[in-house]
């Protein structure tokens, strides 16, 4: 009976974690120059339910007010793929930090189940210039309404993203973050890191 309990247990907090896209933001609020791409790799371990994750990005920069992507990620507690957009509102300027809002559809599986979820993240960042590079501060709250197909089952997981970018001179555009995500409801706390490379289009 105990066996049983925990089985039920594991398998429901697994689907209450559906609502979340895991993997962390892994993105700041500022854009990249006009007609850019940008490729980002990010594996993150997650908390609870522990595991590991693994997501990677194709992104293109428009203009200076939008940008887009393609995203897909797997790992120990199921996978995602699912397209973005970002709009661009508030430039880093002086004092001001910049402000960006993403919007994105992702195919969500779970425990066997397929969810279609949708990702609406506001986020903050402030460059800070140094001798050897930038230092770029960022912080989100990640909101996630998902549907379940099939069986009807609906959630909405609430998450904050912080974390630091690192564009170092001598690395030739690489950037480098690390990222913590702090579960607020029906989410998952996870701790990720990263890669991404800018590159204009041949």
């Amino acid at each position: 009976m105990r066996h049983l309990f925990l089985v039920a247990a594991f398998t429901l907090s697994a689907v209450t974690f559906s609502a979340d896209i895991p993997g962390g933001l892994a993105r700041i609020s500022e854009g990249l120059p006009n007609n850019t791409y940008e490729v980002a790799l990010s594996p993150a371990y997650t908390l609870k339910p522990g595991g590991a994750y693994l997501t990677s990005e194709l992104r293109y920069q428009a203009n200076e007010d939008f940008g887009a992507g393609f995203g897909f990620g797997a790992g120990e507690i199921g996978y995602n793929f699912g397209v973005n957009g970002t709009w661009y509102i508030a430039p880093d300027i002086e004092s001001q930090p910049a402000f960006s809002v993403l919007g994105g559809v992702y195919m969500n599986r779970v425990v066997q189940s397929n969810f279609l979820a949708l990702r609406i993240v506001p986020t903050v960042s402030k460059m800070i210039p140094q001798d050897w590079g930038k230092v770029t501060p960022y912080a989100s709250l990640q909101a996630t309404p998902s549907f379940r197909l099939g069986v009807a089952d609906n959630n909405f997981s609430l998450r904050t993203n912080v974390g630091t970018l690192f564009e170092i001179k001598d690395m030739q555009g690489l950037r480098v973050f690390t990222e913590l995500g702090l579960a607020m409801m029906n989410s998952n706390s996870e701790i990720v890191f990263g890669i991404s490379y800018p590159f204009k289009a041949l």
